[in-house]
C-alpha cells in the first residue's frame, strides 16, 4: 500500500473530509486531493502533523512496515520481467527502484527483483562489459534485502551478495557477509518432521518432505563436487580432479540427474587444461543431453514432488538450458581457446539452428 492510499483510506476511516485535513494542516483542499491521487506528496515538515492527525506512526505513513503477499510479489516480478522485455534492463531497474521506494521493507520483493534482473542479463544479447555495469546494482539490492526481518530471505540474499562479491574479486566484502550468515543447523528439522509424519500415520507427507530434502541435497552435493574439481585443478592435482569428476558423474546418475549435469566436472577439466579435442566432444555431449527431456517426474526419488505432472508428459529442459549453455559458450572468455576452431563454430551453429527451428 502506497502513501497516497494510506492517506486516503485512513482519512475516510476516521470520517474526515479533505477540507478538514487541509484546514488542520494549513494547506488547500486541492493539495490534499493531489496527495490522495499520488500526484504529489506532502511537504516533509507536514508529515509528523499528518501522522498525528491520521492517528498513524511515520513508519506506517512511509510504508516501512509494509508487507506483501507471496502472490503480490510474484505479480510485481512478472510485471518487472515485462518491463525488461519491452525496454531492456534499464527499464527494469527504473521499475524496481520505484517499487523499492513504495515497499522499502519487503525483502522478498527486493530479493526477487535482483533475481529477475540477474536472470534477464544472462539471457540478454548484451556484451559482458554491458552486463557488468548492472552487477553493482544487483549486489546492492541483495544487500538491501538482507535488512529485512525474514531470516530465510535475509540468508538467501546474503548468500547471493557474497557470491557476487566473490565473482568480482571483492573478497573482503564477501568474507564480511559470509561471517554474518548463520552456520547450518546441526540437527535437520525436516528429518525429524518426516519421522513425526510417519508416527502420525501420514506417510505421504513424509515422502514428499524427504524427496524435497533429497532434491535440495542432490543439488548441493553436485555443486560441492564441481567446485572441488575446480579447486583441485587450481592446486595442480589433475589426477584427483579427474577422479572427483568421475564420482560426480556417478552421483548425478545415481540421484537421477544425469544428462548434461553428469558431464560438468569432466568438461571443467578439459576447459582448464585447454584440451581442444576433449572440450569439443564434451560440449557436444552436454548440448545433446540438454535437449533431451528430464524425466524427473517418474523418478522413484522425486515422483511425489511432481505428482500433478502427467505420467506421459516429459519435462522440456532444452528450451531453457540450451540457450544458457550457448550464451556461456559464446561469451565466456574461458572458451577463447576454442574460438578459431571450426569444430567449435560448427557445434554452436548446429544448436543455434536447432533452437531456431524449435522456436518456429
Amino acid at each position: 500500500m502506497s502513501m497516497h492510499t494510506i492517506i486516503y483510506e485512513t482519512r475516510r476511516a476516521l470520517g474526515l473530509t479533505q477540507e478538514q485535513v487541509a484546514e488542520a494542516l494549513g494547506v488547500s483542499a486541492p493539495a490534499v486531493h493531489k496527495w490522495e491521487k499520488g500526484c504529489t506528496y506532502p511537504d516533509v515538515t507536514l508529515l509528523p502533523r499528518l501522522a498525528r492527525l491520521l492517528k498513524v506512526d511515520l513508519n506506517t505513513l512511509f510504508c516501512f512496515r509494509e508487507t506483501l503477499t507471496e502472490q503480490e510479489v510474484i505479480s510485481f516480478l512478472e510485471e518487472m520481467s515485462g518491463e525488461i522485455e519491452a525496454g531492456g534492463p534499464q527499464a527494469g531497474v527504473a521499475f524496481a527502484e520505484s517499487l523499492m521506494r513504495e515497499y522499502p521493507g519487503c525483502g522478498a520483493l527486493i530479493e526477487g527483483m535482483a533475481n529477475v534482473l540477474q536472470g534477464s542479463l544472462i539471457l540478454s544479447q548484451l556484451t559482458i562489459e554491458e552486463r557488468q555495469t548492472y552487477q553493482p546494482v544487483i549486489t546492492a539490492w541483495y544487500e538491501r534485502a538482507m535488512d529485512c526481518a525474514d531470516e530465510k530471505v535475509k540468508n538467501r540474499a546474503g548468500f547471493m551478495a557474497a557470491s557476487q562479491y566473490v565473482q568480482n574479486n571483492e573478497l573482503e566484502k564477501a568474507q564480511h557477509i559470509l561471517d554474518c550468515l548463520p552456520q547450518q543447523d546441526l540437527l535437520n528439522k525436516n528429518l525429524l518432521q518426516a519421522d513425526l509424519y510417519c508416527r502420525q500415520n501420514n506417510p505421504d507427507e513424509a515422502v514428499r518432505l524427504l524427496q524435497k530434502n533429497l532434491l535440495q541435497t542432490a543439488n548441493d552435493m553436485l555443486g560441492i563436487l564441481w567446485r572441488l574439481v575446480e579447486a583441485e585443478m587450481k592446486t595442480g592435482n589433475t589426477i584427483s580432479a579427474k577422479e572427483i569428476a568421475k564420482k560426480a558423474q556417478m552421483v548425478a546418475d545415481a540421484l537421477d540427474f544425469g544428462g548434461y549435469t553428469g558431464l560438468i566436472g569432466m568438461e571443467t577439466i578439459a576447459r582448464e587444461t585447454k584440451n581442444v579435442e576433449e572440450s569439443l566432444e564434451l560440449i557436444n555431449q552436454m548440448l545433446q543431453a540438454a535437449t533431451e527431456p528430464w524425466n524427473i517426474h517418474v523418478s522413484v526419488l522425486y515422483h511425489q514432488l511432481y505428482q500433478n505432472q502427467a505420467k506421459d508428459t516429459e519435462i522440456d529442459t532444452g528450451s531453457k538450458v540450451v540457450p544458457l549453455l550457448l550464451k556461456m559458450l559464446e561469451t565466456d572468455p574461458a572458451y577463447d581457446f576454442l574460438r578459431e576452431e571450426k569444430g567449435f563454430q560448427k557445434v554452436l551453429e548446429r544448436y543455434r539452428s536447432d533452437k531456431q527451428t524449435a522456436d518456429t
